[in-house]
């Protein structure tokens, strides 16, 4: 094979492996997170937070067992009976918030994500519509109708919150293989 222009091919392939050379340089790797983890990070947090499922199940002043009831944006209405720990008291067990704290979001392995105020995850007074007196929180859950959730399928952890309001569509801000909390 003969080259026309030597010179500029080699020049080329100088450019692109300098190219390369400071990409890579510019990458970092993130820090591997083993399955079954829960991280909480962000800028509003002092320091990142590890949690495996046994220190959720560990954290029993803030154990929540309840009925929640679900509206799909189908208008499917239903009911899951969930276990799991109130995400404001995770929070506050667990990492020191800094002043600029203000919004929480959850994001699921998938990339779904749902974020809310830090108000809405101090709430005690979410509402089942089906059950006027009833007082929901904002759970991390690991067990649903009895059930623990499998981790084959992903992280065992599901955001569950009930209504804001009567008719309120609350499935869709449940998030399932909770992965990341991330407080900013």
């Amino acid at each position: 094979m003969v080259f026309l222009y030597p010179r500029a091919n080699r020049i080329a392939l100088l450019l692109f492996l300098l190219f390369l050379a400071a990409a890579a340089a510019g990458c970092r790797t993130a820090e591997e997170v083993p399955p079954g983890t829960l991280v909480i990070e962000g800028e509003g947090v002092k320091d990142r937070a590890l949690l495996t499922l046994d220190d959720l199940k560990a954290m029993a002043g803030g154990l929540v067992e309840a009925d929640y009831f679900a509206i799909n944006t189908y208008g499917t209405r239903e009911y899951f009976r969930f276990k799991g720990v109130w995400v404001w008291h995770i929070i506050e067990e667990t990492v020191d918030l800094k002043d600029t704290a203000g919004t929480v979001t959850f994001i699921g392995e998938d990339g779904y994500t749902v974020q809310y105020s830090l108000e809405e995850v101090q709430r005690e007074d979410y509402l089942d519509e089906e059950r006027p007196g009833a007082k929901l929180k904002m759970i991390l859950a690991w067990e649903r109708d009895g059930e623990e959730l499998a981790p084959e399928e992903g992280n065992p952890f599901q955001l569950v919150v009930g209504q804001r309001e009567p008719g309120d569509v609350n499935k869709p801000y449940w998030v399932r293989n909770v992965r990341t909390i991330r407080i900013d």
